[in-house]
This record gives structure tokens, sequence and C-alpha cells, in this order.
């Protein structure tokens, strides 16, 4: 299903005394298809900018782009359509009327991604200019600092190599209860994949740092009922099973977790077979 906007990839379709309150230009420390994806990824508004979105819904996503419920009651919206091959459109509407619309244009520079933003808005009186211009580039500031903090590291994730060990020896018992105790987290790689090594209801277990939907951080996410919570998506796992309990439609899961034992005195982790077979 196409955009609700009628000639959505062109400026201005319906005709508005828009005004251009203010420009943001910067460099993203990721290539560009980072920046696309980012994009194109509504789930991670109310997560990610959490502080800056307050209700998301989606009504349609394709590969157009995507639009978005802003309100429980769907009275407002928001609208991002692909222009074309170097930039996008994102227009937000308040019940029948157009109230923004902004324009980004990404060029890759090196590695790294060069975006420029326009923002427009309907009936801007002179007075209120100023203050909408400030208002609007501290805001866009905060959304990309936040935005090119998971780009970089999920582009960290998709490019490092991992060791493929089978086997590690985590240290003695008494020192790794010890971190375990404080706020030292154990971190370990086994069989191309990163784990945190915690003790869960009496028993040490260990699950992967990386969130199996998007590569998001999964290593301080646990809650009181041993479930981890992706701070990038909200995608909230069972730290036993690996099941992914929100949302319910998702096909991931968490990968095999490694198996634990104390031999001699030291904590010994080892791949479980089912995650030897996928990794080899």
């Amino acid at each position: 299903m196409p955009a609700n906007q009628q000639n959505a990839a062109l400026f201005n379709p319906n005709a508005l005394n828009l005004t251009r309150v203010a420009t943001y230009e910067r460099l993203i420390r990721a290539p560009e298809e980072r920046v696309w994806e980012n994009a194109l990824d509504w789930e991670h508004l109310p997560w990610l900018h959490k502080t800056s979105f307050g209700y998301i819904e989606l009504d349609e996503a394709g590969e157009w782009g995507w639009r978005t419920w802003s309100n429980p009651e769907h009275t407002a919206h928001i609208e991002l359509t692909r222009g074309n091959d170097s930039c996008y459109v994102a227009r937000s509407y308040n019940a029948d009327s157009q109230v923004s619309e902004f324009w980004t244009t990404v060029t890759a520079d090196d590695g790294n991604t060069q975006i420029a933003v326009e923002f427009h808005f309907p009936e801007v009186v002179q007075q209120r200019s100023g203050s909408l211009h400030d208002a609007i580039l501290k805001l866009y500031t905060q959304l990309w600092d936040e935005d090119e903090a998971m780009m970089i590291e999920r582009h960290r994730r998709l490019v490092e190599t991992k060791e493929l060990n089978r086997e590690i020896n985590l240290g003695t018992e008494t020192a790794i209860y010890q971190k375990l105790s404080g706020s030292d987290p154990v971190i370990f790689q086994l069989a191309r994949r990163e784990y945190q090594l915690r003790e869960v209801i009496g028993e040490l277990h260990a699950h992967t740092t990386i969130c199996p939907h998007l590569s998001g951080p999964l290593s301080h996410c646990v809650d009181q009922d041993g479930q981890l919570t992706c701070p990038w998506h909200g995608y909230r796992f069972d730290i036993q099973s690996g099941e992914c309990i929100f949302p319910k439609s998702a096909a991931c899961h968490l990968p095999p977790p490694p198996t634990i034992t104390i031999e001699q005195g030291d904590i010994i982790a080892r791949s479980s077979a089912q995650d030897a077979r996928v990794t080899s």
C-alpha cells in the first residue's frame, strides 16, 4: 500500500504556504546503508527516542516508507516517504491538516554519510519563526545523536570478527562470583558470539549480549523477572528459554546459550551442540 499523501514524493503536494524555518546539516559517522536503514525503521522511535515520541503505532509500512499513528485515538499521524535514492520526506498530520514537512538529503561520504534536513511549516508568523527554529534544531540534534550512536554500534557489530573457540575458562569460581556480586559484568566470546554471565535464580546462566533483531545491546538490560529488553526497539526475551515475549509477531529468538560448569574451582563455558552446528 502506498503513502496516503498523494504525490508524496513531491515537495509541498498540498500547496500550503510553507516556510523553511531551519536547516540541519551533519556528518554521520556510519555508512549510507545504516542511515537508510535507520530512516525506514519506525520501530525504534518510541524506544530509542522515548523522550521525544510519546506514542507510536504502525498503520502501514513498505518499500515506499511507513505511516504511524501518533495517538491512541488515531487522529494524528506521521508519514515518511522515500523520494528517490538520495532523499526522503517526513510529514506530520493532525486530523486532516498537514502540520509539517521535513526533507532529508542523504549523501555518502567516504564511509560516512552527510545529511541535510530542511524543516518546513505552514502559516508561520514571523514572531514565532525564531523560537521554532531553535526548538527544532535542539530536538533534531538530540534525535540524530541517539540515532548515530545506534548506527555506529550496529555497524560495528556487523563487521567485527569474533573468536571461533568452543570452550573458555572464565576464571575461578571465587573471582567470578565476586564480579557478579559487584558492578563488573562478565562478558566473553564463544563460537563467534558474545555472551554475558549472570546468576539467575541461584544458577549460572549465559545469554547473548546482542539482540537477534537488529543487533541492539542486551548486556545491561535484564529485569527482576529474568527478561531482557532491547533499548533500541523494545524487543523482550526470556533469559532462560530465549523466547521473544514482545512483540508477539517477532520471529527472532535468542541463540542457544553455552553450557556453564564448575570444574576444579574454575568456571568453564562450552558452546552447545546446536550452537556449534549454527556457527561452524
